[in-house]
């Protein structure tokens, strides 16, 4: 083969190789807008998420998980907010609503905190619950409790205090299949907030 020819061959195949490669980078996902906020899911895990439902005050994206009756959920929600004067305001309004919100008839709580947490340099309140649904199983059994983790971003619109987004990623699950991956995987998924023009 002519030095020529080699070379012309040589970077034919880089080329090819380079193309290849260009053409596997994932892609970056759609945005999901919503009512002054945009979501996606993160591109490393995009094709395992399912879109449930979307539109401009509600998105709902799952996945299945790992085991029987197990599943991710990731619910967005455009929110009313009292006026309130602080992020430490933010973190005592949703502590409280959330003790409310949980029916002790179906689920007992485990734990639930609530922090303060910066995104984009915008005060939101950051919580994590776990709870144990209360079920029983058929016939004379012991009870069977399915775990319900949930990790929870308030986040208000910069633009608007009473406007804000509640970011509930949820981890339903039987006691023994924990997902050490779930923190990080909710950090990804909330990682992803934009604040879009109201």
């Amino acid at each position: 083969m002519k030095p020529d020819a080699r070379i012309a061959w040589i970077l034919c195949a880089l080329l090819g190789a380079l193309l290849g490669a260009c053409a596997s980078q994932p892609k970056e996902p759609p945005r999901i807008m919503m009512q002054g906020f945009s979501i996606s899911a993160p591109k490393e895990q995009e094709p395992t998420w399912i879109v449930a439902k979307q539109g401009p005050d509600l998105t709902v994206i799952g996945k299945p998980g790992r085991f029987s009756g197990e599943s991710f959920t990731m619910q967005a929600t455009v929110v009313s907010l009292p006026p309130l004067d602080s992020t430490d305001a933010l973190v005592r309004h949703v502590e409280s609503s959330q003790r409310k919100q949980v029916d002790p008839k179906q689920y007992r709580l485990l734990k639930l905190e609530v922090v303060p947490q910066k995104i984009h340099d915008q005060g939101c309140a950051f919580s994590r619950a776990e709870m144990a649904e209360r079920m029983t199983s058929e016939g004379t059994g012991s009870p069977v409790n399915t775990m319900v983790e949930t990790l929870t971003l308030i986040c208000p619109h910069p633009k608007d205090r009473t406007r804000a987004i509640n970011m509930a990623y949820s981890h339903r699950h039987f006691p023994e299949d924990v997902d050490p991956q779930f923190s990080q995987d909710a950090a990804l998924l909330m990682q992803t907030l934009a604040f879009e023009p109201l």
